[in-house]
Order: C-alpha cells, then structure tokens, then sequence
C-alpha cells in the first residue's frame, strides 16, 4: 500500500503566471493554442453502438511495452506529491516535488519523445492561461488564453499518427476537440471530433488498451456504465463506434490513466472510490473486457484535489 506520508524532494514550482487577457479560442491562426473548428464529423459519443460479437484484440508480444507515467497529485493546499509505480502494481511512497500549485486548475502529462516516460506537462490556471512545463526547466512556456471554456482535458499518446502526443479538450456544450502538437509545444488548429461528449461524468486513457498500437479512451457516463473507444489513427475521426465494458462504475468519483502501472507492457486503469480507496484496473488487451479484476491499492487518496 502506498504511503501516504511521503518524504520531501528538493524542486519548487513557481507560482502560476496570470494571463494577461482572456481571448475566445475559435478563429485564431495555425500554430496557435487556439484554433478554427474543423469539420464536424458523425459523433460517436452519442452513439450507442454496441458489437454483438466484437473481435477479440490481438494480445501483446514479449516485447511490447507501454507508456508508464508517475501519479502525481495536487493537495488542498497547494503542494504536489509524485508516485512511482513499484513494479508490483501499486506505488513507492509518495515523494513531495513541489508548492504553489493552488493555480493550477487542470494538468496534463505528455511524452513528446515518445520514450514511454513523460518529459513534459500542460498547465491551465484558474484564469484560464494554458503554460506548457517541460519537467525540470524553467521558466514555463505561455500557450494562450481562454481555455476555461473546456471542462475536461486529457493526454491519451498519439492519436494520429504524427509521432508526437496530441490533447482532448472537452468544452461545456459537449463537443470533444483534438489538438496536436508541435516539437516546439505549441498546438496546431483545433480538430472537431464530435458532441455528445457531456454524457460522461469521466473520460480517461494513455496508451493503447487492445493491442493493435493505437492509443485507446474509455469513458464511463451518467449510468455508471463504461465505455471503450478504439482508437483509428485518423485525424478527422479519431476513434470507433464505442463498446460497452460494463456497468456499477459509478461508484467510482474519478478515473485515472498513467498507463502500465504494474510494468507488465499494458496500459492499465486506476478509479478512485467515494470513500477515497484507489483501485488498480489492469489491462488485459481485450476491447470487449480490456481490465481484469480490480486490485486495492489503499486509502486516503481523497486528500486530493487534482490528480493526473
């Protein structure tokens, strides 16, 4: 069990910057964090297109691996604790890595070398400033403004195949937008995936959960039912026709993707309870039932405000 005592490191973050002006997202240029819808694809969210016999996925080699990030976790009063995975499927103890992060309202982690560790995050502060961090240099990259129009944002890997890892932002009205980005941390134009999206209480993935190389979603909606969505590859429609997994998730209040948290080269799934006990899903490379059953990884995990 991971302890949630933790030890001290030695790296403070510095104090979220304020943004200057709030600015709307559509109409900017390419190359910007903000950008002009594409077009709108047939939403998938809103479907509810279940394969009565879906292909079973192909299993992992010996040799595949997958993604493996640190949990890190914001507490109320600012401070940021890292977990590493142990090996084992559960963490070492929790290592402090920094204060001021009582800014920061949504963090996403990133691998832009795509080594399977992440070297890099985006930050969005409560005023809506996007600022990319890469990990260990200062000072912090100002994307753009405006970017509390989204409720939801998330860092699967490379959805299209551009060898560098792309965001989903969800915005209040339900519409799911990809962004990719660039070796310089900027973000290309905005890319309409679909509405219907506000149907999910929790979107989460990193990494690919089926085997075939792509990086997959699941998402659990209002029901407590959860939902896989494979993913194509394809820019302008990103992911498949959803599976239902199964019901009775929502007894859980957040879902987590680190990826391969037990190190065995499959992405895994962590959910956290109302009672504030985490649970280890792990990945199995089935898309009709992608997680074996669950495993207890400990209590007091509802001391944190923001994880990711």
């Amino acid at each position: 069990m991971a302890n949630i005592s933790g030890r001290k490191g030695a790296r403070t973050l510095s104090r979220f910057v304020t943004a200057a002006i709030a600015a709307a997202l559509i109409g900017t240029t390419a190359g910007t964090a903000a950008a002009a819808p594409a077009t709108d694809p047939a939403p998938k969210a809103a479907e509810a297109s279940i394969p009565q016999a879906a292909p079973q996925a192909t299993a992992y080699s010996a040799s595949a691996s997958a993604p493996s990030f640190p949990l890190r976790a914001v507490d109320d009063i600012g401070w940021r604790w890292d977990y590493v995975p142990n090996g084992s499927g559960n963490f070492k103890d929790r290592d402090w890595s920094g204060t001021n992060w009582e800014g920061v309202s949504a963090a996403v982690q990133v691998d832009k070398d795509q080594d399977g560790h992440p070297d890099g995050q985006y930050l969005r502060g409560f005023d809506g400033e996007l600022l990319f961090y890469k990990d260990g240099v200062e000072p912090k990259q100002e994307i753009g403004p405006g970017w509390n129009i989204y409720d939801r944002l998330l860092s699967p890997g490379d959805l299209t195949g551009s060898g560098k890892p792309d965001l989903l932002a969800r915005d209040k009205s339900g519409v799911l937008w990809l962004y990719q980005t660039h070796a310089d941390n900027t973000l290309g134009d905005r890319v309409r995936i679909g509405r219907g999206w506000d149907q999910y209480t929790d979107i989460a993935g990193l990494g690919d959960l089926n085997g075939d190389g792509k990086a997959d979603i699941v998402a659990k909606d209002r029901d407590g039912v959860l939902w896989f969505y494979k993913g194509t590859g394809n820019i302008n429609d990103p992911f498949a026709s959803r599976v239902r997994i199964g019901g009775g998730w929502d007894q859980y209040n957040m879902l987590l993707a680190t990826g391969d948290v037990d190190q065995d080269g499959r992405s895994d799934l962590l959910a956290r309870d109302r009672n504030g006990v985490m649970w280890l899903y792990r990945g199995n490379g089935n898309q009709n039932d992608p997680f074996d059953n669950r495993t207890r990884i400990g209590g007091g995990w509802d001391q944190y405000r923001l994880m990711y």
